[in-house]
C-alpha cells in the first residue's frame, strides 16, 4: 500500500490531472496503514514529482524568455518581476512561498516548484519545505475520516 502509494503520488505530481488528495483519502478509508506513514509515502511521491518542475525551472526557464512570453498576457509580466523582487529583498521569500504553496496548494504548487528553481532556490531546501508541507497537508487529509462522526461514512466508519 505505501509503495502504491508513493508511486501514484509520484505519477500524479507529474500529470496534474490525477487527483493525489482522492488516492490518498481513498487509501485511509480502505486499509489499515498508519496515516503518519501514508502520508509519508504520499509527500515523498509527490515532491519527488516535482523536483522534475524544479530542475525544469533550474536549467530551462530563465526570467527573461518567461517575461518575453507573457507580454502578451497581461499581468504576468509585473506580477513576476514583484516575485522576483520580493525573493531578493527577502531571502526567506521562496521558502515562505514554497511552504504555503507546499501546504494549501496556493500558488499553484507546480508553478511555485518551477519558480523555486528559476529564481535559484537551493534544491535541498525546496525539498526539504515541499517534504514538511505535503506531508502535512496529507496528514491532516488522511485523519479526516477518523475525525468524522461514527456511521457518516457508511461502511467505511
Amino acid at each position: 500500500m505505501l509503495a502504491g502509494s508513493f508511486l501514484y503520488c509520484l505519477v500524479a505530481s507529474v500529470a496534474i490531472v490525477l487527483p493525489a488528495e482522492a488516492y490518498l483519502l481513498g487509501a485511509a478509508l480502505a486499509s489499515d496503514v498508519s496515516p503518519i506513514w501514508l502520508a509519508a509515502a504520499g509527500a515523498g511521491g509527490q515532491v519527488a514529482g516535482k523536483m522534475l518542475f524544479y530542475l525544469t525551472g533550474r536549467g530551462a526557464l530563465d526570467m527573461a524568455r518567461l517575461r518575453g512570453r507573457a507580454a502578451v498576457r497581461g499581468r504576468w509580466p509585473a506580477r513576476m518581476a514583484a516575485v522576483e523582487r520580493w525573493c531578493a529583498r527577502n531571502t526567506w521569500g521562496p521558502s515562505a512561498v514554497t511552504a504555503v504553496s507546499a501546504f494549501a496548494g496556493v500558488p499553484p504548487y507546480a508553478v511555485v516548484s518551477v519558480l523555486a528553481g528559476t529564481v535559484g532556490m537551493r534544491w535541498w531546501l525546496f525539498a526539504a519545505v515541499s517534504l514538511l508541507g505535503r506531508f502535512l497537508r496529507f496528514w491532516l487529509l488522511v485523519l479526516a475520516p477518523g475525525l468524522l462522526p461514527a456511521g457518516l461514512l457508511g461502511a467505511w466508519a
